[in-house]
């Protein structure tokens, strides 16, 4: 029992000199440090300054109460140890003592065996709450060292860890960050003929349906969030049968990497004005759509298409033409949000996908671009216009039918005279 004294500070609180001086004499025994005060005030003062292991106090106290005391303590950290000395008569503070779920209650005279039992027993408990804690960060630096996603599930698949691959692949600061904005991973997953992905998530957790697969089928692909281009991972599983936790790994597949990104670029990347092509707007509208359906944050969608295009090009070339696409490119991404898509639709027309924007925020969004195209000089000082058609989307959209009405916008700027912004 020996072998637990003077591994913990203690701050002993009592108002009675006597028995102050009786008391503290064994307690200089059981702890590291012993702090004392003699009233609740002077006892809150010393715990803020010395951060105690243990707190052992009288309630009637002249000045600030045993209780007030606690009660304040437990307000900067509910964990804390706290032992109660009371007497018969001080039943009604005993009460609110119980109240506050303190760690022990002797009564009056104190009995120093069974003080010192109940400190070895908090010491105890203490240890292995700091052995666990060392350990438990121990952990997390490893995971943290690693290239791969970690993520680790409790025995109710609620996600209880992840590891801070995970946090910077996703662009977020913590776990309740990513739930708010996700649900789970599975909503990240993005559809593909190849890899692993379910339209309907069923009754089941993905995780049971995947610990059945074989490697090829644990392949999934999740858009990074640090430079919004998809990423595949191969998944991998494994049960602590002790505590029925999951430890879920994703490991990049590297494979062939730089062909795999210059696929990836001339999969996604238009190659003329450097900005996303239509095959990467379609994959992040299909993204947007599901979390507009899940989480009803506003989503509007601009479409715009540069007036007399085709003049141009017959008067002054396609070279020119062909630069005149790559700086308004350039214009307009100097001018949106980081969470903004702009893509290229094809020949002189482009689109904006905007989150969290109402329609009323996006037609005014819209008319400061367009009044920045309209006055900007291109090559050989020409001037150019551009008509823009806007929607917001509403419950019922598809990806389809959202650009159908954006398109008809467009359609009706044009034929209202050009170098104007029309909504539907």
């Amino acid at each position: 029992m020996d072998n637990y004294f003077n591994f913990s500070t203690i701050l002993y609180v009592e108002d009675e000199e006597g028995i102050r001086k009786e008391t503290s004499k064994a307690l200089e025994r059981y702890a590291k440090e012993l702090f004392v005060a003699k009233d609740g005030e002077e006892g809150l003062a010393l715990y803020k300054e010395c951060n105690p292991d243990i707190v052992i106090t009288d309630i009637k106290m002249p000045n600030m109460t045993g209780i007030d005391m606690s009660k304040a303590i437990k307000e900067i950290n509910p964990e804390q140890a706290i032992i109660i000395t009371t007497a018969h008569s001080e039943s009604t503070y005993f009460m609110e003592a119980i109240e506050l779920q303190l760690s022990g209650y002797i009564l009056k005279p104190v009995d120093k065996i069974l003080l010192k039992n109940k400190i070895v027993e908090i010491v105890k408990n203490l240890q292995i709450k700091k052995e666990f804690q060392k350990n438990k960060n121990l952990m997390e630096e490893i995971a943290n060292l690693q290239n791969n996603i970690i993520i680790v599930y409790d025995e109710l698949y609620e996600m209880i860890f992840a590891n801070k691959m995970f946090l910077d692949f996703f662009a977020i600061k913590n776990i309740e960050e990513f739930i708010k904005r996700y649900g789970c991973i599975e909503s990240a997953f993005i559809q593909h003929n190849d890899f692993y992905f379910r339209n309907n998530h069923g009754i089941n957790h993905w995780l049971l349906e995947i610990a059945h697969y074989n490697d090829k089928k644990r392949i999934v692909s999740i858009i990074d969030h640090r430079d919004m281009s998809p990423k595949s991972f191969l998944i991998k599983t494994k049960t602590i049968q002790a505590s029925g936790h999951k430890i879920c790994t994703f490991t990049e597949i590297t494979t062939m990497v730089k062909e795999k990104e210059e696929l990836e670029k001339k999969a996604f990347i238009d190659e003329l004005t450097n900005i996303a092509n239509r095959a990467k707007f379609n994959q992040i509208l299909d993204i947007e759509i599901k979390k507009f359906k899940r989480y009803k944050e506003n989503l509007s969608l601009v479409m715009l298409d540069i007036d007399y295009f085709k003049s141009i090009n017959d008067t002054y070339g396609h070279q020119v033409g062909d630069i005149i696409l790559s700086s308004l490119s350039n214009l307009i991404s100097s001018n949106i949000r980081d969470v903004d898509l702009f893509a290229r639709w094809g020949g002189e027309e482009f689109v904006i996908l905007l989150p969290n924007t109402d329609l009323q925020s996006a037609i005014s969004f819209a008319e400061h671009i367009r009044e920045y195209i309209q006055e900007y000089h291109f090559t050989n000082n020409l001037n150019i216009t551009c008509s823009f058609g806007i929607s917001e989307i509403n419950e019922k959209d598809t990806g389809e039918n959202l650009l159908k009405r954006v398109d008809d916008a467009l359609y009706r700027a044009k034929r209202m005279g050009r170098n104007r912004v029309e909504s539907l």
